[in-house]
């Protein structure tokens, strides 16, 4: 067994009469990675915060070894403004500026990132800044509650893939079961505030699971049988003299088979959405044209043009503070565009999900008072019942506060509330942020089905690539349509992360042992990106001529949508070959130094 960090014992948490969790015990060893999972408010959450110390447990105990160093990221943490990322990331771990850059340049923060105060930077890139002060203390032992959440797609690629080579162990919660898949290779589910731990995937052990029950279910029926047999003779002969002793020997042959049945708990409840749809004519749902936006003179996009149909599921991607929410915003009417127009039909019915969920929420309310207040006035009682236990309120869960909730309560709190009504346009941002993995699946799918248009931000890419039938991404201060899956869209995006991390040799190369070992392992990593950027070029040279041909074959045509894109992909093609050639004459010098 792998040396142990953590060593947790009959460990006892509740809160009135909830239990959280009930007699746990595990240990964590060297290089586990450990997918936490389990449903909202099943104590995922409770269980980081005691193993963090922020929570006490009732009983029981959690220990960390001596050689334990623990890392978290606080996600409400604030970053200074006074000093450059640099010196932050230094002054926090001690360590000087080359291990700063080095480690900063693996979450894609460079030169003038690190120049910069981390106020000055977006969102997403302070995320990583919080990441990266956490990993240079060399912590041994993350403790990771949601990490992805309110992260941008490339942060989350870049976290996917220090996790996946990390060496040190975690326990990890996230929403997006792609994520955990490709990062953890064991599990711990907490259900009924009990502990199950499983040696693999999260997938695997999901099959594993259902193996499990349906094994259980057929040895009971298999026991059933046999008792049925022995009570059939026992029926018969147990009054009869001359088999009373062999009928006798049968019924306690019979409660012991019994005792042996296993008790199957009833199947959790899961999330039922359905999703109202009013009646809906075929034909656009929105035009924006030269659309301008931002928070008063502050311009964050400009020239944005583009129309979807009516009953569309349209996802906005692009990095954190790029403009993805103030779009969202503007385009639900809460933000005024700068310039330009968005025109929805005139029968458009707008609901607007906002990813601070916590906007709507007044803590003394219960649930039911709440779903009550943002039902339309005419709902009737009976619906808003419906409602709520579409949503796993029922019964005593309908008299708590708002205050108690977990996150992912909350959050299917103010879906049920927005669902209330019919709307035939639905904008959300971020709407799987705190939802466990089967009510974001089951969103995915009610939304699916949903008649009326969606537009919406996430990067749960499970989630998307279930729903995302049309892409548009925010960059460069406007938005272009991407003509392809989403998983195309994420393997592209791969392919120009990796392509801009591209580093730039020393003309004087070393030739000792260790060196040559480098500059091979360097000669096969740029191959590798040279023949996917190769493929890249040949997919955008072609969607480039299958443009140009179409504007040959209609002359009198005028596009606006296809000349945009043909201005775009002249830029993309300019940019990724310049970065093909750089990386082509890297490969020549690792060659001839071999």
């Amino acid at each position: 067994m792998s040396k142990p960090l953590l060593d947790v014992k009959n460990l006892r948490k509740s809160y009135g009469k909830q239990v959280v969790c009930d007699d746990i015990s595990f240990v964590v060893g060297e290089g586990e990675h450990i997918a936490l999972i389990g449903r909202n408010g099943a104590g995922k959450s409770t269980l980081l915060n005691m193993l963090m110390g922020i929570e006490e447990p009732d009983a029981g105990s959690v220990k960390l070894m001596p050689w334990t160093k623990l890392g978290m990221v606080a996600q409400h943490d604030i970053l200074p403004g006074d000093v450059t990322t640099e010196e932050y990331c230094s002054s926090i771990s001690g360590k000087p500026t080359w291990d700063v850059r080095k480690l900063a340049a693996k979450f894609g923060l460079h030169g003038t990132d690190l120049e910069k105060p981390p106020t000055a930077l977006s969102g997403g890139y302070q995320m990583r800044v919080k990441i990266v002060a956490m990993l240079l203390c060399d912590p041994n032992l993350l403790l990771l509650d949601e990490p992805v959440n309110y992260l941008d797609l490339p942060t989350l690629l870049l976290l996917e893939r220090f996790l996946a080579e990390y060496e040190g162990s975690f326990i990890m919660t996230a929403h997006d079961r792609e994520f955990l898949q490709n990062t953890c290779t064991s599990t711990m589910e907490i259900e009924r505030a009990a502990m199950t731990s499983y040696p693999g995937t999260v997938e695997d052990y999901l099959v594993w699971k259902a193996e499990q029950l349906e094994f259980v279910r057929k040895s009971n029926k298999r026991v059933a049988r046999e008792m049925a047999h022995h009570q059939e003779f026992v029926n018969r002969f147990q009054y009869k003299a001359s088999q009373a002793s062999r009928a006798q020997s049968k019924m306690k042959h019979i409660e012991k088979l019994r005792r042996s049945i296993v008790a199957i708990k009833k199947d959790l409840s899961t999330t039922r959405i359905v999703i109202p749809t009013p009646v809906i004519i075929p034909g656009i749902a929105v035009r924006v044209e030269k659309l301008s936006i931002g928070y008063g003179d502050k311009v964050i996009g400009s020239n944005i043009s583009f129309t979807f149909n009516r009953g569309e599921k349209v996802v906005i991607a692009g990095e954190n503070g790029k403009g993805k929410s103030t779009l969202l915003k503007t385009l639900a009417g809460i933000l005024e565009p700068i310039e330009g127009s968005a025109k929805w039909w005139h029968r458009a019915d707008i609901g607007y999900y906002d990813q601070k969920t916590d906007a709507t929420l007044i803590p003394t309310e219960t649930i039911l008072q709440y779903l009550t207040r943002l039902a339309p006035p005419m709902a009737s009682g009976e619906r808003i019942l419906m409602m709520a236990g579409n949503f796993l309120f029922r019964g005593d869960d309908l008299e708590k506060t708002t205050s108690v909730l977990s996150g992912g309560e909350r959050a299917r709190l103010c879906l049920a509330g927005m669902l209330l009504h019919e709307h035939s346009v639905l904008i959300l941002d971020e709407p799987t942020n705190h939802l466990d993995v089967e009510t974001a699946e089951s969103l995915a799918s009610a939304l699916k089905e949903y008649g009326g248009t969606v537009l919406f931000v996430s990067h749960a890419r499970t989630f998307v690539n279930a729903l995302a039938e049309r892409i548009y991404e925010i960059r460069g201060g406007t938005v272009r349509h991407y003509v392809g899956t989403y998983e195309d869209y994420v393997r592209d995006l791969e392919l120009i992360m990796d392509a801009d991390d591209v580093e730039v040799l020393p003309k004087e190369l070393s030739d000792d042992a260790e060196a040559r070992s480098l500059r091979r392992q360097m000669l096969k990593e740029k191959q590798r990106l040279a023949e996917r950027m190769q493929v890249q070029i040949e997919k955008l040279d072609k969607e480039k001529s299958g443009i140009l041909a179409y504007f040959f074959e209609n002359p009198t045509d005028y596009s606006p949508e296809k000349n945009r894109r043909l201005s775009e992909l002249d830029d993309e093609l300019s940019r990724i070959e310049h970065q093909w050639l750089v990386l082509c004459e890297e490969i020549e010098m690792l060659k001839a130094a071999k």
